[in-house]
This record gives structure tokens, sequence and C-alpha cells, in this order.
């Protein structure tokens, strides 16, 4: 059996839950590209030419979860029972192993900037120019370990009863951590107009893996005095 969320016993002999890793920030967006210069042609000067729109910038990449903790081992303990009237019970078991944190979201890559446009002025005449190209999504974040499961104890009952009352001992292995969940990818910019190249999309980031260990069940040593 495996420790679950919730533990029934009149008395409890646990070790504390590791803590839970801390998920990682969204990477920045990539910057736009700034539009092109349009061309301007005048009839008695001639004309000045058009420039391409800037490249989107990259998105920046999620950053990486971190680890989830281990679960602490239970104390030993020792319980003398004087006069024992009725049946109870005891549960014992380490803590779970805390879960990785999940990783951030990759930022989205710019888009390109507009190429500039043509312009026409008497026999004057120029071409407009290319879009920029759309920038690349970042990568997500990759998720933290999950933590290992902590240890039962060894726990001793001493007890006197003139009844049929009895000491009953529970345990349950502690889990370990789940790994977090990689982040999601950012996808790329929308490339300027006309002609600009598409961007990549991001790669998603890895999920982490669960911890390595579950935790060792407690023992019991329940005899009359």
């Amino acid at each position: 059996m495996q420790i679950a969320q919730s533990v029934e016993g009149d008395i409890l002999v646990l070790g504390s839950s590791g803590v839970n890793g801390v998920s990682g920030g969204p990477g920045g967006d990539g910057a736009n590209g700034a539009d092109g210069r349009d061309c301007d042609c005048n009839w008695a000067s001639g004309c000045r030419s058009s420039t391409s729109g800037g490249n989107g910038g990259s998105g920046e990449g999620g950053a990486d979860g971190t680890d989830g903790s281990a679960g602490q081992s239970a104390f030993p303990a020792t319980f003398t029972i004087e006069e024992l009237t009725g049946d109870i019970s005891i549960f014992g078991a380490g803590g779970n192993g805390g879960k990785g944190g999940d990783g951030g979201t990759g930022g989205k890559g710019g888009n390109g900037g507009r190429g500039g446009r043509p312009d026409q002025d008497g026999a004057y005449k120029c071409s407009g120019s290319d879009g920029g190209d759309a920038g690349n999504g970042g990568s997500g974040g990759n998720g933290g370990y999950g933590g290992n499961g902590g240890n039962g104890s060894m726990i001793v009952v001493l007890y006197a009863t003139t009844s049929d009352a009895k000491v009953i001992g529970r345990t349950a292995r502690a889990v370990a951590g789940d790994g977090g969940t990689g982040g999601t990818a950012g996808g790329a910019g929308v490339p300027g107009s006309p002609s600009g190249s598409d961007g990549n999309a991001g790669r998603p980031g890895k999920t982490g893996n669960r911890g390595s260990t579950d935790g060792a069940v407690s023992t019991f040593k329940i005899s009359p005095k």
C-alpha cells in the first residue's frame, strides 16, 4: 500500500512531505521588426528608394522548473500505555516526495516588419521591398525532478490491559514525487508582407523525472508489559 493524501489512525507517526518545486517563468516575446521605408517619388527630383522590413526577434526560452524536495523520514517513536481500555490504531510512514515544478512557456517570435511600398510620380517610378522574416519561437522550459519518498521508522508500543483490547499497527510506503510538466513551445511570429520568410516554433520542454525511490514502510514492535 502507498500513502494517500489523508491517513487515518488514533496515533500518527509521520515524516513531513517534500515541498513541491517552483514553476519556471515564461520566456519573453521577441520584438517585432520595424516596417520598411516606403518608396517616395517626385516628378521633379526622382525617387527615394524603399527599404525592407526588419526581421522579428526570437522568443526567449521558458525557465526550467525547480526540483521537488525529498519527503522526510519519520522519527522513531516509543509509546507506553499503562491501561489499554479499547482498541487503538497507530499509523506510521515517511513523507511523500514533492512534485517537480512545471517548465515555463517559451516566448512568441516577433513579427516581421512590412516592406516599403512602391511609388510613382510622372516619369519616375521605384519598386517596393520585401517584408521582414518572422522570428522563431522560444523553447519551453524543462520540468523539475520529483523528490524521493521518506522512510518510515521503528515504532515500539508497550501496553497493559485487562481486556481483549489491542494495538493495531498500520503503515504505507511514501511515494516519490512526479516530475514537472515541460513548458509549451512558443509559436513563430508572422512574416512581414510581402515575401517575408516564416519562422520556426520552439521546442516543448521535457517532463522531469519522477523521484527515483519510494520510502520504506514503518516497522512495529507491539508487546504487552
